[in-house]
């Protein structure tokens, strides 16, 4: 490493040589200004082609200093800061530009940890004879010193600027305003000469300025992903000394440091915002101000403003004065997107590894990132929109044909509305008695219910305590819970009466013999748990009136049980009721807090409890619903569970955060009530895993039911979200505005203020070019804290890097395309291999799913002695279709119809299987084992437990090999 004293020295031999090879410049007249230089030699033309034969501007008259000897000596300390850049750095067009090149990295090319020497030589290979020099950051700070000594402020500013990455893109417009040449990002190849980039039609001494197109997105949500609508690139740069663009940028990165540093805002800026401070959006921003100005450019003539517009799709380089715009391909060729070329193209003058061919990608950072906690940002949703619906739930309800053995009418369905205020209110009501319960503060509180109105409430009364809600699977059974509990140290748990079942409303099961395997004498006064030491209260929701069949007896007689009504005695929100519309929690809360801890769904047999926090939890929510566009008149029916992040974070924060209304059909789904919740309130969306329909979470959703979704529900602007628990959950999702394949083969691309990347999961540090399989990891606000109570687990997937960044892995295999849509292809511990060879059971899954006869394929690797694995399919078929043993291989299949064609039946056998895989895949695809079953193995969220299929495979294999 470089020390102070050879920093430097470093730093005054580098001014040496400028001096040598700059000294035949001629002295600059005071303050040159050149406001009023407009001979040009073009008229201002919007219908612009190619630079030099029909500029946009002619040049923008001579800004050179008049050659007449010495130069008027300026008091500076008197001028604005304007005057003293144009005075320390005057601009001469017609001179040549110089023969530097400017690169900044933390090492020199001679020290042993620098990774860039094949991009670094190629500028040398390209340029020779030109001064080529790589300046760490030390020599950075005494090379400005020399260069900016007469203007302090800017040395102020960039000794203020709190990021490298800022002190990086201000080093760049200091550099070239004082000594010119090109800058270029040390991760960039040379792959022509810069003598070459400018038409041989255009007069080298009337461009002072080259600069090229970074993104030019011609696609309606452009601002998801770039700061504009054609953003200029400023990771190459070349320029003649004193250029008036340059100087403006200085100018004012210089102020807007100053200010904020005056001001105390500076630690406000973090490395989203810098793309707006000093990054791409400002540098465009200021060049456009330039074509426009009319102290440099007659605009007299003009048909109209330049804008985007002139830019957009250029294949050639355009002239504007005296700067030469070049189009994508050159600076940013092999992007394979935005119309930019190849690197072998004419026009590719400079290749650019901003991870562009590597499987990484960073999500726009707009919109903002929410600062609150979850209670701060609910007032101000519930000031704005207190008289909105906020929550609309439905009790189950079904026909006495479905519930033989009752007496009377089967209950009619009960909904309960919540406006926002409402909710605010109920959810106040509650928070007061669970704190009379001892409820405080970071305690853990367990919620066991279906989705309802009371779970609803209970969400936000346990977050404005700062006490932290774990939502349970009502299908757990007495050891889960007990587990749960226990692992988290929970004091209250709130559960229903009886459990609501998928499928089969009213015909819940009860939860009597857990309750008594957890508190064994319900008929005591308190809870006395030896199995759950730490519980000191149940509360019981006594959902039994919707079950007629359940059994479970009278609450009030088990008195060791807490009634949900005394939490909730006989309220009815008013808005004169102060007390009612304020909470106090023990100590103030912070966004970092964690607020719910989630168990993951269960793909492997040993769930872990997964800590998010309100900045997790509330952003995710807001920027889904962003990017699905919910507005507060939206009404969004949602199937899927509170107890999981779907319906947690991408149904309720969603929803809450934008003002819109949630609808719960049922406390557990059923098809039917969805469907007439959707009819009754002419709902705008509608959530469910692909089991069920909608937005689908954790895959890709085959192309054929994505059309007749399309079809059959006219849901054409559906859309697909992919994430972890881990993840709060989303971190990729696609938009309404992606193309169909887009929306069917992947799962979108990275959401804002996220990073995701595909690396080789045998060596997480190697990032995979795009195109390749590999892990998915994502990092950002959205990473999980860790797992409660288990450090070892946690590092197995949450690492961070030396950079501070902390990646979540997610042992999903995925792809990433050139225009950063992900491709999930399966679990990296699901991937069969076979005989060496790996093999994706998404793959045959996916053409499964395109047989006529097949409802739903699952494929799993079960072992096999030649092979070590092979393949293996369990089917479920479509209602009315008979399932045989028989091969039947040689029977060509007819679309829609199996073997007994013609007979009016439908037969499917297991040779048709796979000779339906071995036509439409490889051979080696085909499954050797086909399995018939009815229904899978599931987590709550819908996922087939693959684990457990392998378990079912492997017994049948090992007991009777002729049933498969």
């Amino acid at each position: 490493m470089l020390t102070f004293r050879r920093a430097l020295v470093a730093a005054a031999l580098i001014l040496t040589i400028l001096f040598f090879t700059t000294r035949s410049t001629p002295p600059a007249t005071a303050l040159e200004q050149f406001p009023q230089a407009k001979n040009f030699e073009g008229s201002r033309q919007a219908s612009t082609t190619a630079a030099g034969t029909n500029p946009i501007h002619g040049p923008p008259g001579r800004h050179r200093p008049a050659k007449s000897g010495q130069q008027t000596i300026q008091d500076l300390s008197k001028l604005s800061l304007q005057d003293k850049l144009a005075y320390q750095f005057p601009y001469d067009v017609e001179s040549k530009f110089p023969a530097y090149i400017w690169q900044t990295w933390k090492w020199t090319p001679a020290h042993s940890e620098f990774d860039f020497r094949e991009q670094e030589a190629t500028w040398t290979e390209q340029h020779p004879g030109f001064v080529h020099e790589v300046i760490t950051d030390q020599v950075a700070v005494h090379l400005l010193r020399l260069l900016y000594g007469s203007v302090p402020e800017v040395l102020e500013a960039y000794d203020a600027l709190p990021l490298p990455v800022l002190k990086a893109d201000f080093f760049r417009y200091l550099i070239l305003l004082a000594r010119g040449g090109i800058y270029s990002d040390i991760d960039t190849y040379a792959i022509r000469s810069a003598l070459e980039w400018i038409p041989e039609s255009v007069p080298r001494d009337a461009v002072g300025l080259v600069i090229g197109i970074e993104a030019d997105p011609d696609r309606p949500d452009w601002k998801d992903w770039y700061s504009r609508r054609i953003q200029f690139c400023q990771w190459t740069i070349q320029s003649k000394p004193g250029h008036p663009i340059l100087r403006e940028i200085v100018k004012q990165i210089t102020d807007q440091t100053l200010k904020r540093k005056r001001a105390g805002s500076l630690r406000d800026v973090n490395d989203k915002s810098v793309i707006e401070f000093t990054g791409p959006a400002l540098w465009t921003d200021i060049i456009f101000s330039y074509f426009n100005d009319e102290r440099y450019f007659d605009m007299s003539s003009s048909p109209g403003p330049i804008d985007w517009k002139n830019f957009t799709g250029m294949e050639v380089a355009k002239r504007v004065g005296d700067v030469v715009v070049l189009p994508i391909t050159s600076f940013s060729p092999g992007v394979q997107q935005m119309g930019a070329k190849d690197y072998d193209d004419p026009m590719a003058f400079v290749k650019h590894d901003f991870e562009g061919n590597l499987s990484i990608s960073e999500g726009p950072t707009e919109p903002r990132v929410l600062e609150h906690t979850i209670p701060a940002h609910f007032a101000s949703v519930v000031s704005q929109y207190g008289d909105h619906a906020a929550v609309i739930a439905r009790t189950p309800t079904t026909g006495k044909d479905v519930l033989p053995g009752i007496v009377g009418e089967p209950p009619a369905a009960v909904e309960t509305r919540l406006s926002y205020e409402g909710l605010d209110l109920v959810s106040n009501t509650l928070a007061r008695s669970l704190r009379s319960l001892g409820v405080g503060k970071g305690d853990r509180v367990a919620v066991s219910l279906g989705n309802s109105a009371e779970f609803a409430a209970l969400t936000y009364a346990i977050f404005k305590l700062g006490a932290i809600l774990v939502p349970l699977n009502p299908g757990f059974n007495a050891k889960q819970v007990t587990a749960a509990l226990n692992h988290l140290g929970v004091r209250l748990l709130i559960i229903g009466a009886v459990t609501d079942l998928a499928y089969k409303p009213c015909r819940g099961r009860s939860n009597l013999a857990l309750l008594e395997a957890i508190v064994p004498d319900l008929y005591k006064t308190k809870v006395e748990s030896p199995s759950v030491p730490t519980l000191e209260r149940v509360v019981i929701v006594d959902n039994s009136a919707s079950h007629p069949l359940s059994g479970f007896p009278r609450v009030a007689d088990l008195r060791a049980l807490t009634p949900f009504t005394e939490l909730l005695p006989d309220f009815e929100p008013r808005r004169s009721s102060p007390s009612a519309r304020s909470i106090t929690p023990d100590s103030p809360l912070d966004p970092a807090e964690t607020i719910n801890i989630q168990f993951t769904s269960g793909t492997t047999s040993h769930p872990k409890a997964a800590m998010l926090s309100h900045t997790s939890i509330l952003n995710n929510g807001y920027l889904i619903g962003n990017r699905m566009g919910l507005t507060p008149s939206d009404k969004i029916v949602c199937p899927p569970p509170l107890f999981h992040c779907f319906g947690s974070v991408l149904g309720y924060m969603a929803t809450a955060t934008s003002g819109a209304a949630i609808l719960f059909p049922s406390p557990a789904f059923d098809p039917l009530a969805s469907l007439r919740m959707v009819a009754s309130h002419q709902a705008t969306g509608l959530y469910g895993v692909a089991t069920m329909f909608g937005i689908a979470a954790g895959s890709s959703v085959p192309e054929s039911l994505m059309r007749r979704l399309y079809q059959t529900l006219g849901l054409e602007e559906l859309v697909i979200c992919y994430g972890m628990t881990e993840t709060s959950p989303v971190s990729c999702m696609t938009s309404p505005h992606d193309s169909f394949i887009q929306r069917t083969r992947t799962v979108g691309r990275v959401m804002p203020h996220t990073r995701v990347k595909v690396v080789d999961p045998h060596d997480r540090t190697r990032i995979l070019p795009r195109g390749e399989k590999g892990e998915l990891a994502a990092a950002g606000y959205l990473v999980m804290k860790g797992y409660w109570g288990d450090e070892e687990r946690t590092s197995e997937v949450r690492i961070q890097e030396p950079d501070g960044t902390v990646w979540m892995y997610s042992g999903d295999e995925a792809a990433m395309d050139a225009d950063g849509y992900v491709e999930i292809t399966g679990r990296i511990k699901d991937l069969i291999i076979r005989g060496g060879e790996n093999i994706h059971p998404l793959e045959i899954e996916n053409c499964l799913f395109q047989h006529p006869l097949i409802a739903e394929a699952s494929v799993v690797g079960v072992p096999d002695e030649r092979y070590g694995e092979c393949v293996g399919a369990f089917v479920i078929v479509h209602k009315g279709v008979e399932a045989v043993e028989g091969e039947g291989g040689e029977q060509t299949l007819v679309e829609g119809v199996g073997r007994g064609a013609g007979t009016g039946k439908k037969v499917l056998t297991k040779g048709e299987v796979r000779e339906w895989v071995g036509t439409h895949l490889s051979r080696h695809l085909v499954p050797k084992h086909v399995f018939w079953v009815d229904e899978y193995p599931k987590t709550a969220s819908g996922k087939i437990q693959k684990f457990k299929l392998r378990e079912v495979a492997r017994k049948i294999l090992g007991g009777e090999e002729g049933s498969s």
